[in-house]
């Protein structure tokens, strides 16, 4: 490992004093020995350029004519546009949420993984990468995961009823759930005009099982019965997949699929998002208890007033019986949010859900640490899997 790696690795260390970190990942921990060489990995400059032009090129998607397109993506370029009345409409409601600018987390996940799979690929697919640390499809598929995304976040506003969106209206607020649910549909549309440019069946295939998992999660969620509290933990992890982690692991997968990686290769990196994208929905089932509603940008106990049991609640009911009753009838009647919210908060819930939060993100971790560091892209990986313990929004 490089100094620069074990100063990362350090760092983590120093920061989160767990003892529970695997014997893997505690030995390059202790590599380092200076406290002052400790630092936090930087995002590399390649993936913070890319993602300025990624903003730009997928609110293009939603401009008719635009004028411009960054040069270091052509293909969706001559993705036809109409001028009617109606696809205006569909695209300014579109780009209405693109404008308000989102973290794009997924797609730095994916450009990472690209990097850490490209340092590993055959010399034919570094020589089709040329001067860039990734290729132009590896590129789209941090793009389409965004939309894919955000085309989730539209439908989940209509399903839950949210006004609010990232601390602004959402679109159904706006302009009303018929409205809101086309753009949804137009957004995964246009993300699958440029999917379908890639031109590689399995790829294809791979981030089209996006879409139905999240579907499939959806369904599981409204359709979810009362059962016994491990059944229902399982059922809860395996919704989390579908509605969370299923865009991680699968666009780590596909491009690694791109850099032509082994069958190793391809699980490793699809098990880093699997593992991640699960950390990530635990933290942020517990900051829904825990944290204020400025800081996580929607009403506290959100989950609760939907109906929806949590992690949290599935496991406090396993100290506190009295919380099945509340999630049989869904927390429907006065008094049973704020008095599930109580018993969460009273209850060994949150820190069961955190510890298994850092199990899935130790498990990230050691992924990441076994990939080759290049430009820096594992340290960050490692960097981002081990740091949503300490997540506040």
């Amino acid at each position: 490992m490089s100094a620069a790696s074990s100063r990362s690795a350090a760092y983590r260390l120093a920061r989160h004093q767990t003892q529970s970190v695997s014997p893997l990942i505690r030995r390059s921990y202790c590599a380092a020995t200076s406290i002052a060489q400790l630092r936090k990995p930087t995002i590399p400059a390649f993936v913070t350029e890319k993602l300025k032009d990624m903003q730009i090129e997928i609110a293009n998607q939603f401009i008719s004519d635009a004028p411009h397109q960054p040069a270091s993506f052509t293909p969706a370029n001559t993705i036809p546009t109409s001028s009617s009345d109606f696809t205006n409409n569909l695209e300014k409601m579109a780009k209405y949420y693109f404008e308000q600018g989102g973290k794009m987390f997924r797609p730095t996940v994916a450009l990472l993984m690209a990097n850490v799979c490209n340092a590993a690929a055959p010399k034919s697919v570094r020589l089709e990468c040329g001067n860039e640390e990734v290729s132009v499809n590896q590129y789209k598929i941090g793009m389409i995961s965004e939309m894919i995304h955000t085309a989730s976040l539209v439908h989940d506003d209509v399903i839950d009823g949210s006004d609010t969106r990232r601390g602004n209206a959402s679109v159904n607020a706006i302009w009303g759930n018929k409205m809101a649910v086309l753009v949804g549909d137009f957004i995964l549309a246009r993300a699958t005009q440029i999917l379908c440019s890639i031109n590689r069946p399995n790829v294809i295939a791979v981030m089209a099982s996006i879409i139905e998992d999240l579907v499939m999660g959806e369904f599981m969620q409204m359709t979810e019965k009362t059962t016994a509290s491990e059944d229902r933990m399982q059922q809860y992890l395996q919704k989390t997949f579908k509605k969370t982690a299923s865009l991680f692991a699968n666009s780590c997968k596909s491009v690694a699929l791109l850099a032509e990686g082994t069958a190793e290769l391809q699980w490793r990196a699809s098990e880093y998002g699997r593992h991640l994208g699960i950390a990530f929905q635990l933290v942020d089932d517990l900051l829904d208890f825990i944290a204020s509603a400025d800081m996580i940008g929607k009403p506290v106990a959100a989950d609760l007033k939907l109906g929806l049991a949590t992690g949290p609640v599935i496991l406090a009911a396993q100290q506190y019986p009295e919380l099945n009753v509340l999630m049989a009838r869904k927390f429907a009647e006065r008094g049973d949010v704020d008095r599930a919210r109580d018993i969460v908060l009273n209850s060994n819930g949150i820190e069961r859900t955190r510890n298994l939060a850092r199990q899935h993100s130790q498990d990230a971790a050691r992924i990441a640490s076994a990939f080759p560091n290049a430009e820096g892209s594992a340290d960050v990986l490692v960097d981002f899997a081990l740091s949503q313990i300490d997540r506040q929004s």
